[in-house]
């Protein structure tokens, strides 16, 4: 059912329905490939392609990456420049610490905060969410948004963290942005 039910998010106490599999591939513990071929092998092709698909997108991802390592020196870059330039802006460190200790009014991102830090984990989805809420709504930049995940998450890889956030800003795919919505934060979350 994982096709079907991926973008599904179930919450900390609720049924997953992801493999939860990125730490150990993130650490190497089993690789891609032993995933993709373990899932071919207990449900076939055709009942595993769409999450063969997924472990491809995140392989294709590092490689993408591994030929830019400039966009991820500048990430690193931007990281400690934004920082030092928070203390020269009360009104943008304000939202930025509401935003890190999950005070900024909006409920389900102060909960995926919650969860984030408690668990470090947040599904796929609720990381795009997350994203997006962070950087048009409350008006963050990305660079700061990529790092508190990256502080946070046990998968915390930094092909899939990094391009992940810029993905969301439109900077992957130019001009195309995530912009989170409540209907689907509400039908994909089962309304918690």
């Amino acid at each position: 059912a994982y096709a079907a039910r991926r973008n599904h998010d179930g919450g900390p106490d609720g049924k997953a329905t992801t493999s939860l599999l990125s730490p150990a591939i993130r650490r190497r513990l089993v690789s891609e490939a032993e995933v993709a071929a373990a899932a071919v092998a207990a449900h076939g092709f055709a009942g595993a392609e769409k999450f063969v698909q997924e472990v491809c997108w995140r392989t294709y991802w590092v490689g993408w990456l591994q030929q830019r390592p400039e966009i991820w020196t500048r990430w690193q870059a931007d990281v400690v420049r934004m920082e030092a330039m928070l203390a020269e802006d009360g009104k943008w460190q304000r939202r930025y610490h509401q935003a890190l200790a999950g005070q900024t009014g909006i409920d389900c991102f102060d909960a995926w905060v919650a969860e984030l830090q408690e668990t470090g984990w947040l599904h796929n989805h609720v990381r795009m969410s997350f994203a997006s809420i962070w950087c048009f709504t409350l008006r963050l930049p990305w660079q700061l948004g990529a790092a508190f995940f990256y502080r946070h998450l046990l998968d915390a890889c930094p092909a899939s963290n990094t391009l992940g956030w810029r993905w969301v800003v439109g900077l992957q795919t130019a001009g195309k942005t995530y912009l989170a919505r409540a209907d689907l934060i509400r039908d994909l979350s089962g309304g918690r």
